[in-house]
C-alpha cells in the first residue's frame, strides 16, 4: 500500500481489483466529475479461491491493461489500484504515543498489531492513518493486508509497464478520497456507510479524519443493531454532539441500507448531486458499484 502520487500528475486510470475480476476506469475530475470509460473484465483462469491467500497475476491483468492502453490512445503508464476490505484486516489500534512516520513508528504499529490479529496471520503490509485525539486514547487507523498479496498486485501491474501510485482497500478509499467532499464548508460530524460483498465498515468523520471506525463481516450483518453500537460509543465515549449527515454506498441489493432507523437523521446514498457529477456517474456505479470507490482514489488524490 503506497502514498499517492502528487496532486498534479496523479493519472486518471485506476483499477478495481474483485474476487472475480478487474474494473477499469478513466476518471474525469472537475465540475460536473466522471468517467469517460469504465470497462470490466473476467479473470481467464475464473474467480479466487475462498479463503486462500490472494496472488495476483500478469496473466489475470493483461485483457484489461491492453484494453486499458487502447481506450487512452497507449497513454497508460500510472495507475490507482482499489481492491476489497476483504483482503485486508482494517482496525483502529490503541497505542500509548503517536508512532513517527519512519522504521520506528512502524515497528511500534506493527508489534501492537501482532498483539490483536489472530495467531499465524503471517507477515503483513500495514499502513495507518492517525486519528484525531477526541477522547484519553491515542489511536491510528490501520490497514494490514498480507505482503504477498500486495506485492503480487504491484509486480504483476510493472511487469505490464504499469506503476501502481496508490495501492488501498475500498473503504479507505472511499474515506480518503470523498471525505473533503463531503465535509466542505460543514464544520460538523458525519458518518459514511460502506457495504460490500465482504461486509458493513461505517465511519465517522470530523474536520476529513475518522474519529470513528467499525467494520463487521458479511456474515455478522445487522445494520440497525451496528447502528445503535456505533452511535452509543460515539455519543458516551467520544462525547460526539450529533450527526449533521450520513452517506450510504451500499454495493449489495435488498436492504436498503438508507431505510436504517438507528441513525438520527435519514441516510444518504452518495450519488451525482452529492458528489457534483455528470448524470451517467449514478447510472456506471448502480451497474459497476466497485466504481465509487475507484472514482474517490482519483479525486481524493489530486
Amino acid at each position: 500500500m503506497r502514498l499517492p502520487f502528487l496532486g498534479s500528475v496523479v493519472p486518471p486510470h485506476v483499477f478495481c481489483l474483485l474476487d472475480e475480476g478487474v474494473t477499469y476506469a478513466r476518471v474525469r475530475p472537475g465540475s460536473p466529475a466522471g468517467f469517460e470509460e469504465s470497462r470490466s473484465f473476467r479473470y481467464p483462469s475464473g474467480p479466487f479461491a475462498p479463503g486462500a491467500p490472494v496472488r495476483v497475476t500478469r496473466e489475470a491483468l493483461s485483457e484489461a491493461v491492453r484494453a486499458a492502453r487502447a481506450l487512452s490512445g497507449g497513454k497508460l503508464a500510472r495507475a490507482s489500484v482499489v481492491y476489497p476490505d476483504a483482503w485486508a484486516r482494517i482496525l483502529p489500534v490503541e497505542l500509548e504515543t503517536m508512532p513517527t512516520d519512519d522504521d520506528a513508528g512502524r515497528e511500534m504499529v506493527s508489534w501492537k498489531l501482532k498483539k490483536l490479529l489472530p495467531a499465524g496471520t503471517g507477515d503483513m503490509a500495514l499502513v495507518w492513518r492517525t486519528m484525531p485525539v477526541v477522547s484519553d486514547e491515542k489511536r491510528v487507523l490501520v490497514a494490514a493486508a498480507p505482503r504477498e498479496t500486495m506485492e503480487s498486485i504491484e509486480s504483476a501491474f510493472d511487469e505490464l509497464g504499469v506503476r501502481v501510485g496508490y495501492l488501498a482497500p475500498a473503504s479507505l478509499a472511499l474515506l480518503e478520497g470523498l471525505a473533503p467532499v463531503l465535509s466542505a464548508g460543514g464544520g460538523k460530524d458525519f458518518g459514511l456507510l460502506h457495504r460490500s460483498a465482504g461486509g458493513t465498515t461505517f465511519f465517522i468523520v470530523r474536520d476529513r479524519d475518522a474519529i470513528f471506525f467499525r467494520q463487521r463481516p458479511a456474515d455478522d450483518d445487522d445494520p440497525e443493531r451496528e447502528a445503535r453500537l456505533s452511535l452509543s460509543y460515539y455519543a458516551e465515549k467520544l462525547k460526539g454532539p450529533g450527526l449533521s449527515a450520513v452517506y450510504v454506498h451500499d454495493e449489495l441489493p435488498g436492504r436498503p441500507l438508507e431505510k436504517v432507523a438507528a441513525f438520527p437523521v435519514a441516510p444518504v446514498p452518495l450519488s451525482s448531486r452529492v458528489l457534483d457529477a455528470d448524470p451517467d456517474f449514478d447510472a456506471r456505479v448502480a451497474s459497476q458499484p466497485e466504481l465509487m470507490a475507484g472514482f474517490a482514489a482519483v479525486v481524493g488524490s489530486r
